[in-house]
């Protein structure tokens, strides 16, 4: 026994290659071809046999035989003219050969559907033991794909754990952070029944007490509190008036908040409603904003009145939403201030964006917000904290809807990737806000048995007995869309509990879009090709040639923050994308995607896009595959994003372009559509 190695070539006297797409779509014309190379040192006359098998058009030729005059160590192609017809498998037998020797090569290429899912929702939410949904399939769909889903639950708050286990074990220590764990362990016991029973916070009880009782070390002279040091000069007019609603959510978990403390707060909080004692960099959307807040934490202490708020429901229009949804608050709990409350609810209604299943709050900034710890989910948050104040209230109810659980849905997916938010207030106006929620809507511990119909049909059942049961799907595999179908999806309910659903019908149009379709993402797709050293922007029917480059440009444009996002761009059959991260790639034809903008591209429409793994709100996440090249986000704020790959065109032919989409992927009804196109490759 022994190591050793040993070098073999083997010489081939005829290769016999494929030369074609990767993939086509059904209704394409292309052209198939088969490489034959001479691997002698005399010429030969090689016969070769093209056979083709599978979803071909009437009109397509299914077998050629040439006869190829080869060169020493040259090669020739031979081609097969091909029309797809319906999806399948094309396979191809190719032989070639002489007296002397042959070859013979066995190729299968997919025909892909043409089919683009469309997809539609209805989320709701019932105590009642029975609710339906009428469901309608339009007339022109094809009937291979689609369907019915139905989606239940017996909560909307999940995997929440995650952000107690964060503040838990947070590592810092200003007063801002301390009175956040101290929020957060008493909303750890009040959401206990939504949590794993592995996720302990030993001192969960007695650790907001703790807390409140460092108050004074952090409590400045003139009542107002600070971050570190007990100082008139450092103190934080925001700061004093979160700690006084902080003061306030832990006295309703039965916490005792220190009396002398709470009375100088309130006492600085008052001053700084009646004086203008804000730092002189404070514009007036952040002044009213902090005074907005601070007259919450002082109407649930009944030290507001009615013309209290009057004076300052003039300055709403420049609070932010977080100060609206904190006068709100305020409103709420005044006597005689219902006109304020419901002018203002309708204020910040006014700035939702709203899908089949998400309610989002959405307005403009400049960076000096940042100073009171200011981000759009915190002022999500509030508002949520906000609209449910309103619930005892009957005709107000009416105004706030469905709104407040679409919300919850919104602020729980918001965490992206991450098991927590993003920092200590938006962890803390989160719990808040779920805790708000859950004392009114989900008060109850759920035992109830669920059975879904579709018509009179029962499609499955499920039973559910604890707020931490998983959500099941129901699913008639058997059903297919039928065009104009019209049907019933219900849901019956015995027993206590809250149930929630979602309803999604999804189906594929017969007939291309000749519209973009914007249900909650904007997107659209640019072909350009680069010749004479400059990109052209091309325009459909796209006309190349093989071995040309090509760069697809990809712009996405969201209205509101968008969670867990795909862009999957359908790449037509004549190209081929050049993936950067392989070695066999060309780096010099992958570098072509560095952005050179073609004149006339939509990337001339904004200023402000975001690129692809710029930072990690972004997509930062790519498959480049033969049939698709696919894009991920987890979380994408409210902006435009520009995406590019480049590809080659590798096979002659007529191939369609399928629309661009994007979706969420958890909220499939949140989506974009571009326009189909026809890209027709020439010989070089």
């Amino acid at each position: 026994m022994g190591l050793g190695d040993i070098g073999i070539k083997v010489n081939q006297p005829t290769e016999l290659r494929p030369v074609m797409p990767n993939q086509v779509t059904e209704g394409d014309t292309f052209v198939a071809g088969f490489s034959v190379m001479n691997r002698t040192e005399s010429a030969r006359t090689v016969t070769v046999e093209i056979k083709a098998v599978g979803p071909l058009a009437p009109a397509s030729k299914a077998r050629t035989e040439v006869q190829v005059l080869l060169e020493p160590y040259k090669r020739k192609t031979v081609w097969l003219p091909v029309k797809t017809k319906g999806p399948g498998e094309i396979g191809f037998l190719a032989t070639a050969g002489d007296t002397f020797d042959g070859d013979a090569v066995e190729h299968h290429i997919p025909v892909n559907r043409r089919r683009s899912l469309v997809t539609a929702a209805n989320y709701g939410t019932t105590t009642r033991s029975r609710v339906s949904d009428a469901v309608a399939f339009p007339e022109d769909i094809h009937t291979d794909v689609g369907g019915i889903r139905v989606v239940t639950s017996p909560t909307v708050i999940g995997n929440v754990d995650g952000a107690f286990a964060y503040i838990r074990d947070y590592p810092y220590a200003c007063w801002e952070q301390i009175l956040t764990k101290a929020v957060m362990a008493s909303h750890y016991n009040n959401l206990r029944a939504y949590l794993p029973d592995d996720l302990t916070w030993e001192n969960s009880t007695s650790l907001p007490q703790e807390m409140l009782d460092r108050a004074a070390s952090f409590q400045a002279a003139n009542g107002g509190m600070t971050y570190w040091l007990p100082d008139n000069r450092y103190v934080s007019p925001y700061l004093s008036a979160y700690t006084a609603l902080a003061f306030n959510w832990l006295r309703n978990s039965g916490y005792h908040v220190p009396d002398e403390v709470e009375g100088k707060l309130h006492d600085c909080l008052t001053n700084m409603l009646r004086r203008d004692v804000m730092p002189t960099f404070f514009s007036k959307g952040m002044a009213s904003s902090v005074r907005a807040v601070a007259l919450a934490a002082l109407a649930n202490n009944g030290k507001v009145d009615r013309t209290d708020l009057l004076r300052y429901e003039p300055h709403l229009p420049e609070m932010d939403l977080f100060g609206k949804a904190h006068f709100l608050q305020a409103a709420s709990r005044v006597t005689g201030a219902r006109p304020s409350a419901v002018q203002t609810a309708k204020l910040i209604l006014s700035h939702a964006s709203q899908s089949g299943g998400k309610f989002q709050f959405n307005e403009p900034w400049d960076d000096s917000y940042s100073y009171i710890l200011a981000t759009p989910l915190r002022s999500n948050c509030a508002i949520l904290s906000g609209l449910m104040a309103l619930t005892t209230d009957t005709e107000m109810l009416a105004l706030v809807g469905d709104v407040p659980f679409k919300q919850v849905r919104a602020i729980t997916q918001s965490r992206g990737n991450r098991n927590h938010w993003e920092n200590t207030q938006e962890n803390v106006f989160c719990m808040n806000a779920i805790t708000d929620y859950a004392r009114v809507y989900e008060n109850e511990t759920p035992d109830m048995t669920v059975k879904a119909f579709l018509g009179d049909r029962p499609i499955g059942e499920t039973r559910y007995t604890d707020l931490r049961d998983e959500a099941v799907v129901f699913e008639d595999k058997q059903l297919k869309a039928v065009p104009g179908m019209k049907t019933d999806v219900t849901l019956t309910k015995k027993g206590p509990g809250r149930l929630y659903y979602a309803t999604r019908v999804s189906y594929a149009p017969t007939a291309d879009s000749a519209q973009r379709i914007n249900s909650g993402i904007e997107i659209r797709r640019e072909y350009s090709v680069e010749r004479n050293g400059s990109w052209t922007l091309l325009t459909s029917p796209m006309h190349i040639r093989r071995g040309e480059l090509i760069r697809v440009d990809i712009y996405v444009s969201l209205p509101t923050l968008r969670h867990f996002v795909v862009v999957d761009d359908p790449v037509p059959g004549g190209l081929e994308p050049v993936n950067q991260d392989l070695t066999t790639a060309s780096v010099e034809d992958a570098d072509k995607g560095k952005f050179k903008a073609a004149d006339g591209a939509f990337w001339f429409s904004y200023s402000d896009w975001s690129y692809y793994g710029v930072y990690g709100y972004s997509f930062y996440h790519k498959e480049p595959r033969h049939h698709a090249a696919r894009f991920y986000a987890d979380y994408l704020p409210a902006g435009n994003y520009h995406l590019s790959y480049t590809a080659q065109a590798i096979a002659e032919g007529e191939f369609s372009v399928m629309p661009t989409h994007a979706e969420e992927m958890y909220d499939p009804d949140v989506f974009g559509k571009g326009l189909p196109g026809i890209l027709k490759v020439a010989e070089p």
